[in-house]
């Protein structure tokens, strides 16, 4: 269920990134607009994620994520139904409201009801529904697209998350708090500080995911001369490795592994990765799969150490999370739109090269040892 809820939380998302030459034929609408309603998406999920996470932290992990499914559905029915780029961009919008719930809700859940040794690989396979977004969006949609059009992909995700419905009972209730509850198991006012400086790490890691994962089947096809078809699979391919990646980088932080640390790892790799995929050419198409699925392995799996880090604060896990998808949110925002703005102006190589230097950037934000969690789950 939480592996299945971060998938349809960010099924449409991945889709329109890959539908994006039908977009643009249908549309007529340039590079830009395609950075932008991605980024609406992702702007409405960053802004409201902070107060989903509090709020979500009182209701419980269940009541969350039965509403981040339910806002899935609806908001892949309105991209269905959109008749123009305007109202797409409304409806893409609409449905930033599960993107920024989609993680608060899943990690309160694990904090809830998983034990502490065990929330490692049960965060990773969590994670990897985002992955496995990827995947289904990079194979199914040119499939779908060349048959029944691109909206057959959101009505196909409208129809997953309405289904998913009907196992939501799989997610264990919380019990209600009493007047005994006691006071470090309830919610804290104040965040360690090391959750804002995991929210900037997210902000530039979000910034250029955002750019690469909305613009890379483009690339695909416009550089390495790859068919629709082949440009979705480089797209899916970044997923099939980052799932067994997610899974494995539980597997080895529920041991002991140092989360900070392979933070900083994946930062680093992932800044070699679009470097390579920046020397792509016709002439040598083999380094974008190179890069792909070094991006994948880096960049497509941080999520896993920064999104436990948060579990680990229990009764906070809600509220901080919500503020480290508040800043990786921001940056998904920012990503598209600019670097759609900056291959309309200077091509892609720029673009790439300027990703690899934030990834870079990111390592600093994490630099700083003091205040991490550990292995065992605290509150504060």
């Amino acid at each position: 269920m939480m592996l299945s809820t971060m998938a349809v939380s960010t099924l449409t998302f991945f889709a329109l990134a890959v539908a994006a030459s039908e977009l643009q034929a249908e549309f007529g609408i340039s590079r830009l607009q395609l950075g932008l309603l991605g980024g609406v998406n992702t702007l409405v999920g960053a802004l409201t994620a902070p107060s989903a996470g509090r709020l979500i932290d009182k209701v419980g992990g269940r009541n969350s994520v039965g509403a981040t499914i339910f806002l899935s559905g609806v908001g892949a029915v309105l991209l269905a139904i959109a008749p123009n780029y305007p109202l797409l961009l409304v409806a893409s919008a609409l449905g930033g409201f599960a993107q920024g719930a989609g993680n608060p809700a899943t990690n309160r859940a694990i904090s809830s009801a998983v034990e502490a040794s065990k929330r490692g690989i049960v965060t990773g396979v969590k994670q990897s529904g985002v992955q496995a977004a990827v995947v289904l969006a990079g194979f199914s949609v040119p499939a779908l697209s060349a048959s029944f059009g691109w909206r057959s992909a959101m009505w196909l995700t409208a129809g997953l998350s309405f289904a998913l419905l009907l196992g939501l009972r799989l997610v264990p209730a919380e019990p209600q708090r009493t007047a005994s509850t006691k006071v470090q198991d309830r919610p804290s006012a104040k965040l360690p500080p090391f959750v804002t400086r995991v929210a900037i790490y997210g902000f530039l890691l979000g910034t250029v995911g955002g750019g690469f994962g909305r613009f890379l089947p483009l690339f695909a096809e416009e550089v390495a001369n790859f068919s629709v078809e082949r440009a979705g699979q480089v797209f899916a391919v970044q997923g099939l490795v980052a799932v067994p990646a997610r899974l494995t980088a539980g597997f080895v932080l529920d041991r002991g592994a140092s989360a900070r640390k392979m933070m900083i790892a994946m930062a680093a790799l992932g800044g070699v990765a679009l470097l390579i995929v920046a020397a792509t050419t016709a002439e040598r198409p083999n380094l974008l799969w190179i890069g792909t699925v070094l991006a994948g392995l880096t960049v497509g799996t941080w999520n896993t150490a920064a999104n436990l880090t948060m579990i680990r604060l229990k009764e906070n896990a809600g509220k901080a999370t919500g503020r480290l998808i508040f800043g990786f949110l921001l940056g998904l925002t920012a990503g598209g739109p600019v670097v759609g703005w900056s291959i309309d102006q200077f091509d892609y190589t720029p673009a790439w090269i300027a990703s690899a230097v934030l990834a870079m950037l990111a390592t600093v934000a994490v630099a700083q040892r003091s205040g991490w969690p550990g292995r065992t789950a605290i509150s504060n």
